[in-house]
């Protein structure tokens, strides 16, 4: 699947396995010399080497392209209000590690980034592999031109904060922010061969967040506030108070929030989701009821959406894409209020990453904006010290 960047074509490609140039520019459907001017610029910015001959055919034999920095690293980061995902990745995607933190935004962006950071730092010691760049999703609206986060609903204290510059203060490479929705709608594109070029991907977790992909690229809105389909009012949620300061949204009843709030109401104290999906795991009734209907009120929020922007495929990532409960609560509802031409060939799927989809999608927009860099030749050309 092409990213639309050459560059990052052609190191994705041969980070898969060896090729020779040839054999690429046929691969790629390009012509020789454009493949061989951005081999040329990937090797002069130490990403390519070109070693030893391809096995002979007949004729000159090519040699072989590999990547140079086979150790090298991305850092990824899927933020919540109370924790946070930090994974390695090398440049061609792929998660090498993933480790879960305790974290509390309310303590503030700086001491917030600075655990992060502490966490990225051990795991290079403890997995090894060379920082070229990182990524984060953040759990709220990011402007992704100026990289501040605008007015997040549970960050409180994260206004205008840049939290890129941030985190490049403390890891000394170039990073990136955008939404967590936003990035597991990418991370899930990216990672289906089937996917759909235009697409809904869902995060729900502790709050619930929409991505969208359209025409096979991440839509982010006039104001970088599009998918916001956990703020819009719906009858059921009457005059429940929102974190976002108004009464009636969907995220009073659909959200993982919600859920446990609900059982609260109930008599049964929980924690988090986390204890929640345990208890539908162990086939609670109360817990199943509760979160079969919090999965009916996001179908039917996602019925219009559907309607309206007529996608191929609507993804469930996040916590609650867990609980199949929750998934079936949601397809039904969608296949039921929906017209019947809007979900001709619908998928409504649960996710196939895991909690990956965030970080993959944070890989892959770390990556296009590391090889962006205008200074990106003389980084890594420097003698390895």
């Amino acid at each position: 699947m092409s990213t639309g960047d050459l560059a990052v074509d052609v190191l994705r490609r041969i980070a898969v396995e060896p090729v020779t140039r040839s054999a690429l520019a046929k691969e790629m459907g390009l012509a020789p010399s454009t493949i061989s001017a951005k081999i040329t610029d990937l090797m002069a910015a130490g990403l390519v080497e070109e070693g030893g001959a391809a096995p002979s055919r007949g004729g000159r034999p090519g040699r072989l392209l590999s990547i140079t920095y086979q150790t090298g690293r991305v850092a990824v980061i899927s933020m919540g209000a109370k924790h946070a995902n930090v994974a390695l990745a090398d440049l061609a995607r792929t998660i090498h590690v993933n480790t879960a933190i305790t974290i509390d935004v309310a303590q503030g962006p700086e001491a917030t980034v600075e655990l992060i950071a502490a966490e990225v730092r051990s795991l290079l010691t403890s997995h090894g592999g060379e920082l070229l760049s990182v990524g984060i999703c953040i759990p709220g609206p990011v402007d992704v031109k100026r990289r501040i986060v605008i007015a997040p609903s549970r960050m409180p204290g994260w206004h205008n904060q840049d939290v890129g510059a941030l985190l490049e203060k403390s890891l000394g490479v170039p990073a990136i922010t955008d939404n967590d929705a936003n990035l597991a709608a990418l991370g899930e594109y990216l990672c289906r061969p089937d996917a759909a070029s235009n697409s809904i991907t869902v995060l729900a977790g502790t709050g619930v967040g929409t991505g969208i992909i359209a025409g096979g690229e991440l839509y982010r809105g006039s104001t970088y506030a599009s998918g916001d389909i956990t703020h819009t009012k719906v009858e059921a949620a009457a005059d429940r108070m929102c974190s976002c300061g108004n009464r009636g949204c969907l995220e009073t009843i659909a959200s993982g929030a919600a859920i446990v709030r609900d059982l609260g109401a109930a008599g049964i104290e929980v924690k988090d989701i986390f204890e929640v999906l345990e208890m539908v795991r162990d086939g609670d009734p109360t817990a199943n009821g509760v979160v079969r209907e919090a999965g009916r009120q996001l179908g039917l929020a996602l019925s219009t959406v559907v309607n309206f922007f007529n996608p191929g495929d609507v993804y469930l990532t996040g916590a609650l894409s867990a609980a199949s409960v929750y998934v079936a609560a949601v397809r039904s509802q969608v296949y039921e209020r929906c017209l019947p031409l809007a979900t001709a060939g619908l998928r409504v799927d649960a996710t196939q990453s895991g909690n990956e989809a965030g970080l993959i999608g944070a890989a892959e927009l770390a990556i296009l904006h590391l090889l962006n860099q205008p200074s990106l030749p003389a980084r890594f050309s420097e003698p390895a010290g």
